[in-house]
C-alpha cells in the first residue's frame, strides 16, 4: 500500500516538455520532484511511504501512487529514477568489462536472473565505477510508465557531492539517513574507503554499525568530521548518542529555492537535503 505523506506544489505548469521528473526509490519510500529544465527550479515535491508486504508487487504500488499523485500521471521531457539499493560495489575502471560487473555483483550478493546490471562513472574520482543492480520488473515498469526514462544510483550522487566539496579532509564520515536504513561513507586523506547501507530499527543498532565501521578503518571519533543529513530527528536518542561519541558533527543542507522554501518551513533543512541534491 502506498500512502502520500506530503505534497508541495507551485502554480501550474509543473509538468510537460519543459520539466524533468526526478524520483528516489527504496523499499520503504518514494520521493519525487518536478524541476524546470531551463531555470533548474523545483516546482513540485511529493513524498510517499510504501507499506509493501511480501505478496504485493510493484504494479499494485505504482497503481496506488498514480491515483493519489499529481506528478506521476503527467508527461516530462525526461524522467530519472535514483535507486537507493544496497546492491552496489565500486570497481576500478581498469577492471571493469561487460561481464565482470555482473560477476562482481554475483560474488558479493548472490546470483540472480531477475536483475539488470547498471554502472555509472564517479566524476569526482575519474577512476571508479559504481556498479549496481536493480530488479528487471521494476525497470520495465518505469519504462512502461514513462516514455523517456533513465536510471541512476544514490551512491553516485552522494560520493560526487562529498568528494567535490571536501577534497582535503584527513578523516570524514558521511551519514545519510532514511526511514529504516542509513548510508555510511568513510574517507581518509580524501580517498573513499567504503560506502554501504545498513538497516536499523533501534538507535543502538545504527550506532553499533557506525562504530564498527569506524573501528575497521581506524577512524578517530575525536578528530574526524561527521557530516550528517537525511531523515534523522535531532531530538532523538540516536542523535544524542552520535553527539556523545563524535566531537565534530556538521549538518549538511542545500540552498533552498522554489518549492524547497515551502518544504523547509515544515521539515528541517537537513531532512530532504539528500533528495534535493539529486536535482543539482
Amino acid at each position: 500500500m502506498a500512502r502520500k505523506k506530503a505534497g508541495f506544489y507551485k502554480d501550474d505548469p509543473i509538468s510537460g516538455s519543459a520539466f524533468q521528473l526526478i524520483i528516489e526509490l527504496d523499499e520503504q519510500e518514494l520521493r519525487c520532484m518536478s524541476k524546470s529544465i531551463d531555470s533548474g527550479t523545483i516546482v513540485a515535491f511529493e513524498y510517499f511511504s510504501l507499506d509493501k508486504d511480501q505478496t504485493e508487487d510493484w504494479n499494485d504500488i505504482f497503481y496506488e501512487i498514480k491515483t493519489i499523485s499529481k506528478l506521476f500521471n503527467k508527461t516530462y521531457k525526461l524522467v530519472t529514477c535514483f535507486f537507493c539499493t544496497p546492491e552496489s560495489i565500486l570497481v576500478p575502471e581498469k577492471f571493469l568489462t561487460a561481464t565482470s560487473a555482473e560477476d562482481y555483483l554475483n560474488l558479493i550478493y548472490g546470483e540472480s536472473n531477475r536483475m539488470d546490471v547498471k554502472y555509472e562513472k564517479l566524476n569526482s574520482t575519474k577512476s571508479l565505477i559504481n556498479t549496481y543492480r536493480i530488479k528487471k520488473s521494476l525497470a520495465e515498469l518505469f519504462t512502461r510508465q514513462f516514455i523517456i526514462f533513465q536510471t541512476a544510483h544514490v551512491y553516485t550522487s552522494l560520493l560526487n557531492d562529498v568528494m567535490n566539496r571536501r577534497k582535503n579532509e584527513e578523516q570524514l564520515v558521511k551519514l545519510q539517513f532514511y526511514h529504516g536504513h542509513f548510508i555510511i561513507a568513510i574517507f581518509k586523506d580524501s580517498v573513499i574507503q567504503m560506502i554501504q547501507t545498513f538497516p536499523y530499527k533501534l538507535a543502538e543498532d545504527a550506532l553499533y554499525y557506525i562504530l564498527r565501521c569506524n573501528q575497521q578503518f581506524g577512524i578517530d571519533a575525536k578528530k574526524t568530521i561527521v557530516e550528517l543529513n537525511g531523515m534523522i530527528d535531532l531530538n532523538t536518542e540516536l542523535y544524542d548518542n552520535l553527539f556523545k561519541v563524535f566531537s565534530h558533527i556538521e549538518l549538511n543542507t542545500t540552498e533552498a529555492s522554489g518549492i524547497m522554501l515551502d518544504v523547509n518551513k515544515e521539515y528541517p533543512a537537513h531532512y530532504f537535503a539528500p533528495f534535493f541534491k539529486l536535482a543539482l
